[in-house]
This record gives C-alpha cells, structure tokens and sequence, in this order.
C-alpha cells in the first residue's frame, strides 16, 4: 500500500493530538486489513467494520482519532471459514484464539502480523517502519435461536460453561486456592456440562480452553436461515439485549476509511444507532489502560535493549546547565553591540516550518508588524519527511503564505551570522520526531547560541483537554517533552488551562523541583492570537491550488465556498429526484458565482454501489459527474474540503459533522424543496 509522506505526519483531528507513532500504527494496521480485505474477496468471504471502525468509517472515514486498533465481524460460517485457511492464504500471518493459544478467554479472533518485534527490513518496509506486532480483531456473528426456550437454554448452558471457565483460570492464575471443597464443586459442574451437552471433557488437558472451545461451538448452534436476529453471543448470553435483525447484515457497502475503504453492513445508521445511540457526537474515550496497544512491547524493547527510540532524555540538570552557558553567552554578545553600537531596532526573525502552519503565527506577526522598534523577517525552514533508509525527502506543498508577507529562503538569511534579537519557531521536535524534521542547522540548541530570546508558538491548536483524559495526556508525551518546549526562553500556549497540563507533564518527567523553571516559561498568551479556523482567510492559502483559483474574485478578495454533499444511501432513496435536486441546487449557485462557490462531492462507494442496484441512477450519476467536474471533490480531497469550506449542505452524516466539529454552520438538504 502506498501513502502519501504526509500521512504519517503529527495532525489534529477533531481537536485531538494525533502522533506521528501512532500514524505508523494505523498504517501497519491498514497493510494487515487489506491482506485480509484480498483473502476474504478471493475466497467469497464476507466481513464487515465492527465496533470504533465502523463508527470511524461512517463518522471520520477512517480511525476514531483516539482509537488505535481495527475491529471486523463475520458471520459464522464466513468467520470459521476464514480462520481455517487464514494462515495459508496469508504468509507470515498468525492467527491467535482459543484454538491457538490455550491462554487466550476472548471469544473472538486476531490476525496478526507475526508474534515478536521485528526489525526486519522486509517487514519494516511492508509495515511502514511499524516494527511492533499489530493486527485486527474479528468478531464472530451468531444467530440466536427462533425459539425462546431453545434460546434459554442454550444461554444458560453458555453461562454454566463460562462460569467454570473463569474459575478454572482464576486458579491457573494462583488467584484462587484449590481445596477438596472446591475439587468437588469443579468436578460437579463438569459433568454436568458432559452430561448437558454429550461431551467428554479430558481432565488431562487444559480445562479452560475446553471450556472456551465448547462455548464457541454452542454459540454457533443456529443457521441464518432459521433465526430473525444476529448477535455477538458472549454479549447475548450475558445481558440479553444485543442483537438486530440479520437483515441488517445481508448486504454491505463499501465507505472511505483513511486511503482505501471497507465494507460495513447496509443498514450501518441503524446499527450505530443501537450501539450508541446518537452516534455522531463526539465521546472521547479517556482511559489509557493498554493504549496505545503497542506500549508494552515498547516496554519489552526498551527492557531488552536498555533504549527507546526517538525518546527525549535530557535531564533536569543537563537542561539548567546549558541554560546558563546560553546566559553567559548572551551576555557576551550585548556586551560587544554595546561597543560596536549597533540599531537600536530589535531585529525579529518568524520561522515557520510549513505554510499550512502559518496561521498559528500570523496574529503574532501582525503585532509586532505594529511596532516601530523592530525589523520583521519571515524565513522558511527546510522541512524533511524521513525514509526508512535513513534519507529524507524535502517537502513539497501547493500552499502558499500570504501575499502580505515576504517569505525567504534559509539560504537568504544566516542566523548564525546575523545574531537576531528574538527568534520565533513553531515546530518543537527537532530530530525527536519519527515522520519528519526541520533541518538539522535549525535545531533548538543551536537555534538559542544565536539570539537573545528564543519564543516557541505551537503550530496546532488542540481541543481543551480535560485533565482526566487519559490518551490525551499520553499523547502530550509527543510534543510537551521535546526540545522546542523545554528549552525555548518563552513557550506561548492556547489557554491556562492546556498551560497548566503542560506543566503537569513536564514536573512528572522531570520532577517536582522544575515547577518554577516551567511555571515562569511557560504562558497562556498564545490565545489572544487564534482565530477560529471558519474565519481564518488564509485557510485560502493552505488549500489545493485549483480551488483557491475558483474561489478568487477579480479584485483579489475571495468568494464563500460551500461544499454540497450527496451520499449513496440519498440517491438510492430519492431516486431520479435527488438528481433533479442536485441541478436546482446547482443553479441557484451559479447565480450567485461571483460572491460563492460550491464544490461538488459525491460518497466515494456511489459508483459501485449503482452498478450493483440500478444502472438507470449510475448513468444519471456519471452524467452530474461529467457536468459539474470542474467543482468535482474526489475521494482522496474530501477532508481537505471540509477545511476549505464556510459551510456545508447536503445529508446529515460524516461531513456534516466534521464540519460542525470545526464550527462551521451546517444545513442539511431537504430533497423535496
């Protein structure tokens, strides 16, 4: 699978922090779904996105940004099918479940891409760079029986089973001592369950995974064709209440999920809605326990091998110390302008890394632009996404900085000659990130021998974190201890309240004694210089060059950009009139084509899905493509959009709602009018 180098790149989705490890991890993740995505097609398998990836495809379109793992489901024939040829159909894969792993009590089973760290360059290179084992759950789907006492039953024995299970293993797990009473008990209820369910249970074999194995099977007692609901039956046998009509999941269709797509059942909105009810809003998880799923293999490694890569490990002592040799060194260099009797004018230099980034800059920029006393320079970073090999990539982008600024390239501007008073930065991690790097000539340390001032301002802007959010917190160890932070005379943050976490992280790395060194550098005068990013004009400058061209007026200004939305599940309701709808609405846009402009987006599955159920609507669908494709956004733009845009109209669902979580006003399309 081939992705684009900013993929992997530190991001904010939906107000969360999303590391650049992490994006390794979904990567590595994405290679394992679509080896299982190639299988199951080969083989007429079906599956379809279960749980917080069915919610992040239909919701995000791809990775709940503080989920970190993949979820599938299969109904039960699909399901043992696949688990029997999984491990031939796929090499170097390993399936891990109460067959396999006598240790393993989840009901369910996990593909995964080997069972140790590897370093391997074959495997670093097809799992880009992610050496930690990773994979994907998939649940099994049972139907529950048509009949409620043949349905008690089976539920009951289920629940006897189980109940030995988790005594055999709280034993196996010195958690319970094993006395005659007990022994008798045990005993007791295993021939009972022989006895229920015409089985032998070997004592000489492990018990717990007997017990497990024989589950499984009673869970799969009953056929499609013969029941009205489907369920997860661990989840059915325990409360009673999951489980939906299988129709349901008779057919699936296929939604965008990051840069490729996965099927999900045809009646997803339903499903989601019984799951979570209002499915759309946004509930952060806030637990950490086992988040991210690779960090006790990081401990593993890190145990092994005494190291931890792309890891901070500057002390407290090491940080003070050259604290006061920058002191001495500065007081050096105002002692020799004294004598040489220099402008009085204090010389300002902005850094930025990327022009997508600079508006986290520009309300600082403008202030100082006020000031008579200071000379302002902008100067552009050299910016690498790193290879596997070791070799970097200069970036490349179509977005500009604004036309007010003069931007100069590093080869324009020598710090280390020049010397200016202050220097502003942006980018915090210098080589301490694992996707990319600002030029080595530009890191903190050497950035701070050559100014008297050094500022940090954070290139992102997150959501208010609360301080029992746990996975937030975990990922404010990418970018709280990293160089930019800890080192830099002032950091400038978005709020007391993101300050205050700031500095509860940093006294937890390095101490309770720091506080002081953190409380004076760091601020929370950052948020007088944000503007909501709906009226942010130069969102202008970060978007793709063809919609920046549409959306700019003759006298330089720009138009209001609405992005128009339609989905599959739209056209196949409404039929031949959501196109007649999509040609007024079209209309009365071009009407006003000097003051808006309206980019086009179809669900990315609709061309498919139409070949499948109606060629009449798929010809009408190519038609409206052909028509308006020069406002046309593709699969792959669709979240660019949703930046670009003012506002959105179309269908309530992933768009609409990513773009109210920016804030922008959202008017959902009524067909009819």
């Amino acid at each position: 699978m081939e992705f684009d180098k900013s993929f992997f790149e530190d991001e904010i989705r939906d107000g969360f922090y999303v590391t650049a490890e992490m994006k390794h991890a979904w990567a590595a993740q994405l290679e394992v779904l679509n080896d299982v995505d190639k299988v199951c097609r080969e083989n007429g398998i079906q599956y379809f996105a279960e749980w917080g990836t069915l919610l992040g495809a239909v919701r995000h379109h791809g990775f709940i940004p503080w989920d970190d793992d993949l979820d599938i489901c299969m109904k039960r024939p699909d399901y043992d099918k696949f688990v029997q040829i999984a491990e031939k159909a796929m090499p170097g894969y390993k399936i891990f479940n109460i067959y396999s792993d006598s240790d393993s009590d989840n009901m369910l089973t996990r593909i995964i891409n080997g069972r140790t760290i590897n370093f391997e360059r074959e495997h670093l290179e097809k799992y880009h760079g992610f050496p930690y084992v990773s994979g994907l759950d998939i649940f099994p789907l049972d139907f529950i029986a048509p009949d409620k006492s043949d349905d008690d039953f089976q539920c009951e024995v289920i629940g006897i089973i189980s109940f030995v299970s988790e005594f055999i293993r709280q034993v196996q797990n010195n958690k319970m001592e094993l006395d005659e009473e007990n022994i008798a008990e045990l005993n007791l209820r295993i021939d009972q369950i022989e006895k229920m369910c015409g089985v032998t249970i070997h004592r000489d074999k492990d018990l717990a995974q007997q017990m497990n194995i024989l589950m499984d099977r009673l869970s799969a007692l009953y056929r499609e064709d013969e029941a009205k609901y489907i369920t997860i039956m661990t989840l059915w046998t325990s409360q009673r209440q999951y489980k939906f009509p299988k129709e349901y999941y008779a057919k699936e269709v296929r939604l965008p999920f990051e840069n490729i797509t996965i099927p999900v059942p045809y009646s997803y909105d339903a499903i989601l809605k019984g799951k979570y009810g209002d499915y759309m809003k946004l509930v952060h998880t806030w637990d950490s326990h086992d988040y991210p799923f690779y960090a006790k293999q990081k401990d593993v490694l890190r145990e092994k091998t005494g190291t931890e890569f792309n890891k901070f490990c500057d002390n407290i002592n090491d940080i003070k110390l050259f604290k006061q040799n920058i002191a001495i060194l500065r007081d050096k260099r105002k002692a020799l302008r004294m004598v040489d009797g220099v402008s009085a004018k204090k010389n300002v230099v902005f850094m930025p890394f990327k022009p997508e980034h600079w508006d986290t800059m520009d309300g600082l920029w403008r202030e100082y632009s006020t000031r008579q006393d200071v000379n302002i320079m902008v100067v552009q970073l050299p910016y690498y996404y790193k290879n596997l090999d070791g070799t970097v990539e200069l970036y490349k982008t179509e977005a500009k900085y604004p036309d007010y600024i003069h931007v100069l390239t590093d080869r324009e501007y020598d710090y280390e000659t020049e010397n200016p008073d202050e220097i502003i930065i942006q980018n915090p991690y210098d080589g301490y990130n694992i996707a990319a790097s600002v030029d080595s000539r530009y890191y903190v340390m050497k950035l701070l021998m050559h100014t008297d001032k050094l500022i940090y301002v954070p290139y992102f802007v997150t959501e208010e974190i609360d301080e029992h959010d746990m996975r937030a917190d975990v990922a404010m160890n990418s970018y709280v201890i990293m160089p930019g932070v800890v080192y830099a005379d002032e950091v400038m943050l978005q709020s007391d309240n993101i300050r205050n976490l700031y500095i509860r992280k940093l006294t937890s790395f390095f101490g309770e004694d720091s506080r002081e060194l953190w409380e004076k550098q760091l601020n929370s005068h950052g948020a007088k210089y944000l503007v909501k990013d709906n009226n942010n004009p130069l969102r202008y400058n970060r978007m793709p060059e063809k919609w920046r061209k549409l959306s700019l007026r003759n006298d330089g200004s720009y138009k209001k950009i609405i992005l128009y939305y339609i989905s599959t599940n739209s056209v196949l309701e409404h039929k031949e009139g959501i196109f007649e709808k999509i040609k007024r609405t079209m209309d009365v846009f071009d009407q006003y084509k000097d003051d808006v402009l309206c980019l086009i987006a179809f669900e990315g599955n609709m061309k498919d899905v139409l070949e499948k159920e109606n060629s009449e609507f798929l010809t009408d669908y190519q038609c409206a493509v052909r028509k308006y494709s020069q406002y046309l956004v593709g699969n792959t733009e669709l979240k660019e959009a949703v930046k670009a845009c003012d506002a959105f109209y179309g269908e309530a669902g992933a768009e609409a709602q990513m773009c109210r979580n920016a804030g922008k006003p959202v008017m959902i399309e009524n067909v009819n009018l």
